[in-house]
């Protein structure tokens, strides 16, 4: 028996389940102990691990209290199964009682997709999808690890997947029939998402009705026929198990048949109109409208765009399993994207992803399917049109589409306290831009904030969210809202600027452009406010921070380097009569020696070139002195609005000029800027 022969069985052997299960028990081990954020793993900086995280924190309370017997509606808030099973590994460990549930229910998940896999391709195949979509991909591995609900309904809805797996062998003759007790155990399966988590339940449902009707469309042959009746019976009655505990459990513990989860859960509201803006900031770019760079799912893993083009593929030509399966998928996204508590800003950062990690394993599967079935019918020569047409088109229109934003300046005032007045446009608005208003991510995203409307209280997460939105705060509004006044009474930890409070209303729309990911989110950032006739500081004890866009070095204790050949800055100049003549004032010196003796400064404003300076050895321009230069009636319009740009195409390195190992590119070193009338 030659080597080849040899390494072949070897290999087969080693994808059969059993090697496979263990292969995948070693890694989810590894990896449960190596994480930062397990229990006991960070006792210094986080001695708690995720058990000091709100949803395992509410996890880990209800297991305890299942555990001890205590039925106070005060131990609940989650539905209930997810917590009872890990109740019964409490007797062994207090600290991790989710570990074993987690990896029985990543094993099953991983057992039924590789088995779907199995339809259309070889084994290595759909292992191979498995761990470049899943197990690779850290981010969305460690939610399989990390308690969630979401891990235990994954698996259920695994069992209903098996289920269509089941019938479709049936059709290929691969097997006989389904047995009462395998369609009992996919209806029970399917019905326990109720008390795991109820708006997967629907999904769920879905993936029912599919495994019914496929199997009621079966040829009619004699054991399928005398096994119709005992097939439905044991669906529906195992399908009503779930249900009935979920209600049978709140109304034992909370008095409501409900409980008070789907209330809460729901007063966060759910914008079905919001559909196109959530699909374009979760999946394409989060960046315009949230400020979260690199959130979207593509912009993450670029290979989605392969994914969506095969999930269209797959509503055209696909099969009854794979169409249940892009079908299950995009109601699953549709219930979940207008969910108002689910943002892009929150899908790494508190890692919401967990909701969508079963979609990623057959998001690669549908991505083969449709370049497999391009390369086929490349080769044959047959057929060919259709699928390379979509599996081009497809990325290219999604990369194509843009959002735009139009923005207008808005009078802001500081009123008593910290409470800030907005004077509204007319016509509705999508979200409020304010300068001068400063703190962390949390205080920003999590505060208590108090908004009005003509009198009328907002409220958060319903009506609005502040977002971090770089170095403003953005008051985005969950659906447009028209009025004539708004009053913010931003957290207490927030920091108010008075001096540099400026504002913008603006509205997004969505158009066609190049395809790209590319968008400059400071292109439509409020600039702050400046006041006629003060120094502005570019020193670290200035405030200089809010009116830098671009090409400025970190604040040192005297001023700033521009960086390369280009810096911009933004304001808007209060008090300012556009028809009087100003000038501008700045403090700068260049970067200059023996080997660079000169350097040339062109200043603009609003487009205009208002100054062209040479900075030379001989006339110490590396000392800073002060320019001025004289800006004409009229480049500052009404609204006070400037973009000073200092261009210095000659910006050199110190590492060039043998000065130190600095390798930035310097041109001018500002200290002060001053516009006066």
């Amino acid at each position: 028996m030659n080597t080849y022969v040899v390494w072949q069985r070897i290999l087969q052997r080693l994808l059969t389940f059993p090697y496979l299960l263990a292969l995948l028990t070693l890694i989810y081990v590894g990896a449960y102990f190596s994480f930062s954020f397990t229990p006991g793993n960070s006792p210094l900086s986080n001695p708690l691990g995720w058990w000091g995280w709100i949803d395992q924190g509410f996890y880990l309370k209800a297991a305890k209290a299942i555990y001890a017997l205590n039925f106070s509606a005060d131990q609940y808030f989650y539905p209930p199964l997810y917590s009872a099973l890990s109740a019964v590994f409490l007797v062994f460990s207090r600290d991790h009682p989710f570990f074993l549930v987690n990896l029985i229910c990543f094993l099953w998940f991983s057992y039924v997709f590789i088995r779907c896999c199995d339809l259309y391709f070889p084994r290595g195949v759909g292992v191979f999808l498995l761990f470049a979509s899943t197990i690779c991909a850290i981010s969305i591995f460690e939610n399989f690890v990390i308690p969630w609900t979401s891990t235990l309904s994954t698996a259920l809805l695994a069992t209903g997947i098996l289920g269509l797996i089941w019938v479709d062998e049936v059709k290929r003759s691969k097997r006989s029939d389904v047995r009462s007790w395998q369609a009992f155990v996919v209806g029970l399966s399917l019905g326990l998402m109720v008390p795991t988590r109820p708006a997967d339940a629907l999904i769920g449902m879905v993936v029912g009705c599919a495994f019914v009707w496929s199997y009621w469309t079966l040829p009619k042959t004699g054991d399928i026929q005398k096994h119709h009746l005992r097939f439905f019976s044991s669906a529906l009655l195992g399908a009503l198990v779930g249900p009935a505990i979920f209600i049978g459990f709140n109304l034992w513990v909370h008095g409501a048949p409900l409980g008070n989860y789907l209330q809460v859960a729901g007063s966060h509201g759910f914008f079905v109109a919001d559909l196109p803006e959530k699909f374009f900031s979760i999946w394409l770019n989060a960046q315009p409208l949230y400020g979260e760079a690199r959130a979207g799912l593509i912009a993450r893993y670029p290979w989605l765009l392969l994914s969506l083009a095969g999930l269209v593929w797959i509503a055209l030509r696909g099969d009854f399993l794979l169409r249940t399966l892009a079908f299950a998928i995009t109601i699953f996204f549709c219930l979940y994207l207008p969910y108002g508590d689910l943002l892009p800003s929150g899908l790494w950062r508190f890692l919401n992803v967990h909701y969508f990690k079963w979609t990623f394993p057959f998001f690669a599967l549908f991505a083969c399917i449709l370049v497999t079935q391009v390369a086929q019918s490349v080769q044959s020569k047959v057929g060919w049109i259709l699928p390379t047409s979509v599996l081009v088109l497809v990325p290219v229109v999604l990369l194509s589409l843009q959002m735009k934003m139009s923005t207008e300046p808005l009078v802001a005032k500081h009123e008593s306290g910290s409470s800030l007045a907005f004077e509204l446009p007319q016509q509705p608005i999508d979200f409020v831009d304010v300068k001068g208003v400063t703190g962390n991510f949390e205080p920003i995203y999590f505060g208590d904030h108090g908004l009005t409307l003509d009198g009328h209280a907002l409220k958060i997460y319903r009506d609005f969210r502040l977002l971090d939105h770089g170095a403003d705060m953005r008051i985005l509004f969950i659906r447009p809202i028209k009025g004539r006044t708004l009053i913010l009474r931003p957290d207490s930890r927030l920091q108010l600027h008075s001096a540099q409070l400026n504002a913008q209303s603006g509205n997004y729309r969505f158009s066609l452009g190049l395809p790209g990911f590319a968008a400059d989110a400071s292109a439509n950032a409020v600039p702050a406010a400046y006041r006629l006739n003060h120094v502005l500081d570019f020193s670290n004890q200035g405030l200089s921070h809010f009116y830098i866009r671009e090409g400025f070095s970190i604040a040192e204790s005297q001023g700033r380097w521009t960086l390369n050949t280009q810096a911009l800055i933004d304001l808007r100049v209060m008090d300012l009569s556009p028809e009087k003549n100003a000038q501008l004032e700045l403090t700068f010196k260049a970067l200059l020696s023996p080997a660079k003796a000169c350097q040339q400064v062109t200043i603009r404003l609003n487009q205009q070139t208002i100054g062209n300076t040479r900075l030379c050895l001989q006339d110490q321009g590396d000392k800073a002195q002060d320019y001025v230069y004289a800006i004409p009636t009229g480049a500052i319009g009404k609204e006070g609005l400037v973009q000073l740009q200092i261009a210095t195409p000659d910006s050199v390195s110190p590492s060039q000029l043998k000065m130190n190992t600095d390798e930035r590119k310097l041109g001018v070193f500002l200290q002060a800027l001053k516009i006066t009338q």
